[in-house]
């Protein structure tokens, strides 16, 4: 084979093998953040009805929970008790998404109508399942603990008693 070729051909593997390595990084990120998630389902507030959680400050502590699921995966997501400001970390960079479909495992959902304040962003959870057009999300400080939600139609959240409806999304990749 002519040196040229051989050349050529050398960096066409090499470059798809760095491809390879780079969605294997993605997925194990994703897989990370999903067993992160689904391991803490059922853990609840102590004492019950306080807030107080083992994953930030004792808030409303469901932007604590999906945070917590990324930092365990690597992420360098800081520790947000405010759902909206995953959505304004996730736009800084390049990883946020309005509208209510797109989403992977890891990835995390926003409620609500916007990021602007606590009565636009309401609500978020980690989507641990995908499948049929339909999510399967894991929660904290859903009736004050963790709790697997799901599978539901992420169009039509509210009508799958989730708090509002989907505004957005950030993709854990």
């Amino acid at each position: 084979m002519r040196p040229t070729l051989r050349l050529l051909l050398s960096a066409v593997v090499l470059s798809l093998l760095g491809s390879l390595s780079l969605t294997a990084a993605a997925a194990d990120t994703r897989t990370k953040i999903v067993n992160a998630a689904n391991g803490e389902v059922g853990q609840g507030e102590t004492p019950p009805g306080s807030n107080c959680n083992p994953y930030g400050a004792c808030e409303s502590w469901c932007a604590h929970f999906a945070t917590w699921t990324w930092r365990k995966a690597g992420s360098d997501i800081p520790n947000y008790g405010f759902t909206g400001d995953i959505y304004t970390w996730g736009r800084r960079k390049g990883r946020a998404h309005s509208g209510n479909s797109g989403m992977k495992p890891g990835d995390i959902v926003l409620y609500g109508t916007g990021p602007q304040n606590t009565s636009t962003s309401l609500h978020t959870g980690v989507v641990v399942a995908t499948g049929n057009g339909k999510i399967t999300t894991v929660e904290g400080n859903s009736h004050d603990k963790v709790q697997k939600l799901g599978p539901f139609d992420p169009k039509h959240a509210k009508n799958a008693g989730r708090p509002g409806n989907i505004y957005g999304w950030v993709s854990a990749q």
